[in-house]
C-alpha cells in the first residue's frame, strides 16, 4: 500500500479496509491488540451486558477507530516519530492497545490508549490483551469459548501467561523461527503469526488454523518478503 508517507505492507484478510499488523521498510512496523474490557460489573454472567455497553458507547462517537488510525500512522507518519505522536493524540473511538517499533535501537514502545488518553511505556514493550499493571475498573479479553466460564482473575492471567512467553524467548527473529508461537501466545483463535524488522525491510509470515480439537498448526510456510529500506 502506499501513502503519502512512503509505502507499506499490510497484512490482513481481504476487503478489510484498516491496518492491524504492517510494517513500512525504512519507516517502523506496528500491530495492534484488543484492549481490555471496562467493565462496570464484576460478574462473569453480566459480560454480555458490559459488552454491548461498550459497543453502544463506541458507536455513540465521531472519534476514529483504532484500526483507521493506525492505518493513517502508516500513510502519513515519515518515521517512527511522527507516528507515535499520531497513536498518542489523536482521540480513537475505543480503547486499544498499539506495539510500535522503528529502526534505531531506542525505537520501540506499546501505547495504551482510551478514548481520549495514553500511557505509553518504551520499556517491557510486550503486549497482550490487558493493561500494564492491570487497572480496576478493566477485565482482560478472553476468547469465546472462556466468555461466561472464567473469572476476573483468569482474564488478567491469560494476558500475563502471553507477555511472559514472549518476554522470555530467547531466539533470533533473524533466523526465520516461529517457534514463539506456542502456548500460551499459540490459542485457539491464532491464524497468523508475523515477524517485522523495518531497518533491514524483512517481513515474515506464518498462517495457521485449527487441526480437529487440538491447537491451530500452521498451514501455509514461511513467506518471507525483502525490501530496500531506506530511511526517511
Amino acid at each position: 500500500m502506499r501513502g503519502t508517507g512512503g509505502d507499506f505492507v499490510s497484512l490482513t484478510w481481504p476487503g478489510y479496509v484498516g491496518v492491524l499488523t504492517a510494517m513500512a521498510p525504512g519507516r517502523f512496523a506496528a500491530a495492534l491488540n484488543q484492549a481490555p474490557m471496562r467493565r462496570r460489573t464484576r460478574h462473569r454472567w453480566l459480560r454480555p451486558y458490559d459488552f454491548a455497553a461498550n459497543a453502544l458507547r463506541a458507536s455513540g462517537v465521531a472519534s476514529i477507530p483504532p484500526d483507521q488510525l493506525l492505518r493513517r500512522a502508516f500513510e502519513e507518519s515519515e518515521n517512527f516519530s511522527a507516528a507515535r505522536r499520531l497513536l498518542e493524540t489523536v482521540p480513537i473511538a475505543r480503547p486499544a492497545i498499539f506495539t510500535l517499533v522503528g529502526c534505531a535501537a531506542d525505537e520501540s514502545c506499546v501505547i495504551e490508549r482510551t478514548e481520549s488518553e495514553f500511557l505509553t511505556r518504551s520499556s517491557n514493550t510486550c503486549a497482550a490483551n490487558d493493561w500494564e499493571p492491570n487497572r480496576p475498573g478493566w477485565e482482560g479479553r478472553i476468547g469465546m469459548r472462556r466468555f461466561l466460564v472464567s473469572s476476573f482473575a483468569d482474564a488478567a492471567g491469560f494476558s500475563r501467561a502471553r507477555r511472559e512467553s514472549l518476554a522470555a524467548w530467547s531466539g533470533a527473529l533473524s533466523a526465520g523461527e516461529f517457534d514463539w508461537v506456542r502456548e500460551p501466545v499459540l490459542n485457539p483463535y491464532t491464524r497468523l503469526a508475523v515477524a517485522m524488522n523495518p531497518a533491514c525491510g524483512i517481513l515474515r509470515a506464518v498462517g495457521y488454523d485449527l487441526a480437529g480439537d487440538m491447537l491451530p498448526a500452521p498451514v501455509t510456510a514461511i513467506s518471507e518478503l525483502e525490501f530496500a529500506a531506506q530511511a526517511a
